[in-house]
């Protein structure tokens, strides 16, 4: 009996090949938006500024990729960080917090969680400050605040503007009283930027918490924005706080939505008008002319000139 074995080895794959359901697009085709739950080409949201093209939510992205949207043509210089411990305490719990720093190195292709880069807006130099959040958290540690201070610097250096993309989920709990120092040495490093009269400019990336909200997003002399009204930004989270006070917060406590109208967030600006909106912003407080390839539309002209009138109040 061995032969029918044989044969029906050989006829079963092909048979049940015939039923299987051949995939018309590969796996990564589709994404998911997080606020709506639309299932979306990626390719559209990519085109959409990484932004769900049903209900228009900016989708999470990587430094480097906004980097791109950001700079004129694309083009930025990617800047070196000073080189500091990025395990001072040599935590472990379930696994030894260098081979998580490792891991997350190697999958991200960055040294910390935090990215810096140097290029211009409209011609108008810039130096961008930006948090990976999938980088273990986006959590600030030496590394990280010593990247803040020295984008700082450049910065003062090379006169440009700071802009900044904090996503996180505040200072590194595994850096203890190391991380916690960053929080006041990133604001000696922003009143030095404030000294020389240079733009400070926040954009909350969804979230944005703990101490570094504590600190440089609400620093001297800074620029708070969102990039929708749907944005998180707080020190502590909602749970911990209705387990504090025993009471229950309102839907829209902490979003940029809320904050706006309490005076804590400056403006709401979507993801597809940074650069014409930073640049504006800029060339008004640096008293500098920006070229544009386009001229502007006589409503785009009134919202300058009611921006610079606002400033100048």
């Amino acid at each position: 009996m061995n032969w029918i074995k044989n044969i029906s080895n050989k006829i079963k794959p092909k048979i049940s090949n015939l039923f299987k359901k051949k995939s018309l697009a590969p796996d990564d085709f589709w994404a998911s938006c997080p606020s709506c739950s639309s299932v979306i080409d990626r390719n559209d949201i990519k085109n959409n500024f990484y932004c769900c093209t049903k209900c228009n939510e900016p989708q999470q992205i990587f430094p480097r990729q906004r980097f791109e949207m950001l700079f004129d043509n694309g083009e930025y210089t990617e800047l070196k960080t000073p080189k500091v411990s990025s395990d001072p305490l040599q935590w472990s719990d379930t696994k030894k917090y260098s081979d998580k720093v490792k891991a997350a190195r190697k999958k991200f292709n960055q040294d910390n969680a935090a990215v810096v880069a140097a290029g211009n807006i409209n011609s108008l130099p810039v130096v961008s400050y930006c948090l990976n959040q999938k980088f273990l958290g986006g959590s600030v540690g030496l590394e990280e605040g010593a990247a803040f201070v020295f984008a700082c610097k450049e910065a003062i250096r090379t006169r440009s503007s700071l802009i900044a993309f904090p996503s996180t989920g505040g200072q590194k709990m595994q850096h203890s009283i190391f991380g916690l120092m960053m929080m006041p040495q990133s604001i000696i490093a922003l009143q030095e930027l404030e000294k020389e009269k240079l733009p400070v400019i926040i954009m909350a990336v969804s979230p944005v918490s703990g101490g570094v909200t504590a600190s440089w997003v609400y620093g001297p002399s800074v620029f708070l924005f969102a990039e929708s009204e749907s944005t998180k930004i707080m020190f502590a989270g909602p749970r911990v706080i209705e387990k504090t006070i025993s009471e229950q917060l309102p839907p829209d406590f902490q979003t940029a939505g809320l904050l706006l109208k309490k005076g804590f967030v400056d403006r709401i600006i979507p993801r597809k008008k940074h650069r014409e909106e930073f640049s504006n912003l800029i060339s008004i407080l640096l008293h500098k002319q920006i070229n544009k390839e386009d001229s502007l539309s006589d409503a785009q002209q009134q919202d300058t000139i009611h921006t610079k009138s606002t400033l100048s109040a």
